[in-house]
């Protein structure tokens, strides 16, 4: 079942069905802007209500609940950042491909009536090419996967980077004059969401080598949900704690 919150007459947000989608529609109806397309039932449903001729899909990444849906749009354009396509033949193997590829660092720019978007590729932290959609006029940021609220992160082993996650939170907060957050999955929220998205992996960073801390770190979290195997409290422990490793063992290499 999918949610609906209207931000307006031209822009809407559709929760459920996978992920958060934001829609936004031109004033006559031709065109619509489609920021990740759900999976299954959700984006079919997702599909009835976009109802526009000439549409653009963006996937803040291509992990199969955000960009699975894409078959159904097969004359739209898509834009995704740049990923390996072999990697996620389970997820997407039925979804239409990127026609505009970007790359980390790379940024493209639309309009729409009198809405600039902006498209910006962060690169690898939640998958392996992450990016935002920011309408600037609306000052409605799309975060996809790199924000959660009140949830343990989704983390693959192979695809998680946690130092770069955390720059890309700072880079959230410093670079961008929002109001709205929309994050991939859960309620929208506002900067206080990626203020507390990096508490989060601070708070359980610092705590990793003190069991009697972390204990009190992973009480102070006991509310938040979870997803079966890839989004728990424990998950998060073990990946930080992997990272950590990685890292030192880089540093040893390096001197």
């Amino acid at each position: 079942m999918i949610s609906v919150i209207k931000i307006d007459e031209n822009m809407t947000i559709y929760g459920g069905g996978g992920c958060n989608s934001v829609v936004l529609r031109s004033q006559d109806g031709q065109r619509a802007i489609v920021v990740d397309t759900k999976y299954f039932g959700g984006a079919k449903e997702l599909k009835r209500l976009v109802n526009a001729p000439n549409v653009t899909v963006i996937n803040t990444h291509f992990h199969l609940d955000h960009a699975r849906g894409n078959k159904y749009y097969p004359d739209a354009l898509v834009i995704s950042g740049e990923t390996n396509w072999k990697q996620w033949d389970f997820d997407t193997a039925h979804s239409k491909r990127p026609d505009v590829v970007l790359k980390p660092g790379e940024r493209r720019r639309f309009e729409m009536d009198d809405e600039v978007i902006d498209v910006i590729d962060f690169g690898i932290a939640h998958s392996p090419n992450d990016l935002v959609v920011f309408f600037n006029k609306r000052k409605v940021l799309a975060a996809g996967d790199l924000v959660w609220t009140d949830t343990h992160p989704v983390l693959l082993d192979k695809n998680t980077n946690f130092g770069q996650w955390k720059i890309y939170l700072r880079r959230i907060l410093d670079e961008f004059d929002t109001d709205k957050v929309v994050p991939g999955h859960g309620k929208i929220c506002g900067k206080d969401a990626v203020i507390n998205m990096l508490e989060y992996f601070d708070s359980i960073s610092g705590s990793l080598n003190d069991p009697e801390k972390l204990n009190g770190v992973k009480n102070k979290y006991k509310k938040y949900k979870t997803f079966p195997i890839f989004g728990n409290f424990g998950r998060t422990v073990k990946l930080l704690k992997r990272s950590a490793k990685m890292s030192k063992i880089k540093l040893n290499l390096f001197y």
